[in-house]
């Protein structure tokens, strides 16, 4: 009898531990930030101490660096199509990461540009980007 209530507790407690190791896993899941940029002289980057894989949560800071020859370009990013402005030290920041984004970063060759026309470039881009997703999904 003995014998038999010490395997029981053992296999209670092999269980337990699958159990609670299962639904501590699902407390690890991770959100992507995915970069995309135009141009290769763009580069979008992670701030020091963050990754492209970011917890629930959390918040994700990145900053853009700009070949030499191009530093007195206007550069226009977007988070999951929605124009962000970078803070006073240039770091864009991404709060309270709640599913997988996407950062877009388009470098403009006139240096004098509008906030209006730099909109009017970000929803003509949306409206090609959302016509070359509907002609790719028919094909």
């Amino acid at each position: 009898m003995k014998k038999f209530i010490s395997v029981l507790l053992a296999v209670i407690l092999a269980f337990s531990v699958l159990a609670v190791s299962v639904a501590a896993g699902s407390e690890y899941q991770t959100y992507y930030v995915e970069n995309i940029t135009t141009d290769e002289n763009i580069t979008i980057v992670p701030a020091n101490g963050y990754d492209w894989y970011v917890m629930p949560g959390e918040e994700f800071k990145f900053y853009i660096e700009v070949a030499e020859d191009y530093s007195d370009t206007f550069v226009l990013v977007e988070v999951d199509m929605v124009v962000v402005e970078p803070d006073v030290h240039g770091i864009y920041t991404i709060p309270d990461m709640q599913k997988d984004v996407t950062v877009k970063a388009y470098l403009s060759m006139e240096t004098e540009q509008s906030n209006l026309f730099a909109s009017l470039i970000v929803f003509l881009r949306s409206i090609l980007d959302w016509f070359m997703n509907l002609f790719n999904g028919l094909m």
